[in-house]
């Protein structure tokens, strides 16, 4: 450690398992960038961006998908094919960023900025599931269910109408489903 707070060797982010990253931030409308950087970065400054954008009242939810995050070296971006995919393995910073020169407004000269706002309420890891959310069952397999289900639907009522016929009888009236005759 040089005493500049980043130990060496410290463990990033092991995100290999997931998709992206979820994030919810309150902001004034404007693009806001997300930046990841991981081992690569300290290699040769390469790391990877990906915008969204806030809503100028109220909090965004941004779903960010690692495969959406383009890669940048010096500030610049990198060409098709001349950077590896992002490693989600060895993620080792995650920082957010503004840039005014890209809110389509033009900043008047070198240093002046333009004014911002974003409040962070918190950054999740999210996965893709690879299993479908719905599991069809055969035509079989349901019939059979639908038929067991019949079958005890069928007893419930059996029993609820004999209860039904004791209880009149018990109390001296004539069974379910039959009038009593007048004399």
């Amino acid at each position: 450690d040089d005493g500049d707070g980043e130990g060496e060797g410290e463990a990033g982010l092991e995100l290999g398992e997931y998709s992206g990253l979820l994030l919810k931030a309150s902001g004034d409308g404007q693009v806001y960038t997300m930046v990841v950087r991981t081992s690569a970065y300290e290699l040769d400054g390469l790391e990877y961006r990906h915008d969204f954008r806030t809503r100028a009242k109220g909090f965004t939810t941004a779903r960010l998908p690692f495969a959406g995050f383009a890669p940048y070296r010096d500030g610049k971006p990198v060409q098709a094919g001349g950077a590896p995919e992002l490693d989600r393995r060895s993620i080792s910073g995650l920082a957010l960023g503004f840039y005014p020169q890209r809110q389509g407004v033009r900043v008047a000269k070198e240093g002046v900025g333009l004014p911002f706002y974003l409040s962070l309420a918190r950054v999740k890891a999210y996965r893709e599931r690879d299993e479908p959310e719905v599991v069809y069952l055969s035509a079989g397999a349901a019939a059979a269910d639908l038929a067991a289900d019949d079958a005890a639907a069928a007893v419930q009522q059996k029993d609820a109408a004999t209860a039904l016929a004791m209880e009149e009888q018990a109390a001296g009236g004539a069974p379910a489903g039959e009038e009593e005759e007048e004399e």
